[in-house]
């Protein structure tokens, strides 16, 4: 197979988007108790009466004279300008340079008139046209008004990339106490944390700083612990091909004539549990030990509850189909059992010790259904 990716923007779109919420991050982190960071609601990131529009790029590049960037910018809030005018500054936040031959070069540093010289004389591209003929329609904004919005408007250029933006958070004071191979996992929970809150009200992105920082404190504990906290791994889509695959596990689960959203999740739990033990392994090599001693606790587990089990077969259970029953009996009291926690690991998810149930499955001999050489 060609390992050359179809060409699509979707992956620089969302690192994007991953980059505006690193920029709000830092905002929260630097707020006090009692105030609000707004995403998505008077601009990308809004904070302190300001209101800040939040551009990444890969690479290396230019912010220049007609860069649809900053002529979208000044158009959105010429459009939104009774929404956001009670506003003091009006941010730009690019990784783009800004050289000499742009007109915005040395921007903040221009007054407003200049500024307004300086847009209106621009000999425009096709690109940008559209957004200068906005901002210079008397019919939408008067020019004292376009003067207000250039007067608080500023461009933060040259501003770190979403890599080095991240690894700067990873110096912040907020995360001193964390072992720095556990700081982006931090970073990734606070995230995180902000997220659920569109989720919470996708009508207005809100963060208040003081439920910020009660919960940041809370989140942020297993970190400094001696222990390694468990990661996160998200669910997967349900998928009737997964089903399908040639997976051992799942053949001995359908022996058992398990229903087909039990086998779902049974293959849920196994996904994100094979991916929990590689990042617990990224995470501290040391851990590896720990793992094996966990697994084969649940491998006698398991062996146990089956054993016990099958003193209540009979040679009838055979001719009845009652074996497939009490097999069945087994597979469920062995996934509903409370799970224990991997020795050096803070919070480990049931969904793990269950999807090592099915990992052992996959790689021993171990089966659900009894046979005759069980009794």
């Amino acid at each position: 197979m060609s390992k050359e990716t179809l060409s699509n923007d979707s992956t620089k779109k969302q690192l994007g988007f991953e980059y505006q919420k690193l920029i709000a991050l830092e905002h929260c982190l630097n707020a006090k108790n009692g105030e609000h960071v707004y995403i998505e609601c008077f601009g990308d990131v809004q904070y302190d009466n300001e209101s800040i529009e939040v551009k990444h790029h890969e690479g290396e590049s230019n912010l220049t004279s007609n860069s649809v960037d900053v002529w979208k910018t000044l158009k959105n809030l010429v459009l939104e300008y009774d929404r956001l005018k009670s506003n003091d500054r009006f941010i730009l936040h690019t990784t783009q340079r800004i050289q000499s031959d742009s007109i915005f070069y040395d921007w903040n540093s221009l007054k407003k008139d200049k500024k307004y010289t300086k847009l209106k004389d621009q000999s425009i591209t096709a690109s940008s046209k559209p957004f200068k003929d906005i901002i210079f329609d008397t019919k939408i904004i008067t020019k004292n008004n376009l003067l207000e919005i250039l007067d608080k408007f500023q461009i933060k250029s040259n501003e770190p990339k979403v890599a080095e933006k991240l690894n700067q958070l990873k110096e912040h004071a907020t995360f001193k106490l964390i072992a720095e191979e556990l700081r982006g996992a931090a970073i990734g929970i606070l995230v995180q944390w902000i997220t659920e809150r569109a989720i919470d009200n996708s009508d207005k992105w809100e963060i208040n700083i003081t439920d910020f920082n009660r919960d940041l404190q809370f989140s942020l504990r297993q970190f400094t612990t001696d222990k390694t906290p468990f990661p996160s791994i998200d669910k997967i889509e349900r998928d009737d091909s997964n089903l399908e695959k040639e997976y051992k596990f799942i053949k001995n689960l359908n022996a058992i004539s398990l229903k087909k959203q039990d086998l779902h999740q049974a293959f849920e739990d196994y996904v994100r549990s094979e991916g929990a033990y590689e990042e617990l392994i990224v995470r501290n090599p040391t851990l590896a030990d720990n793992l094996i001693v966990y697994e084969s606790d649940i491998t006698t587990e398991i062996a146990t509850e089956k054993s016990h089990l099958s003193y209540s077969l009979s040679e009838d259970s055979f001719l009845d189909n009652s074996h497939i029953e009490k097999s069945r009996d087994v597979y469920f009291k062995c996934i509903k059992r409370e799970h224990n926690q991997i020795k050096g690991v803070s919070d480990t998810q049931k969904y793990y010790r269950n999807g090592r149930i099915h990992n052992i499955i996959e790689t021993t001999d171990f089966e659900w259904l009894f046979s005759k050489t069980d009794i």
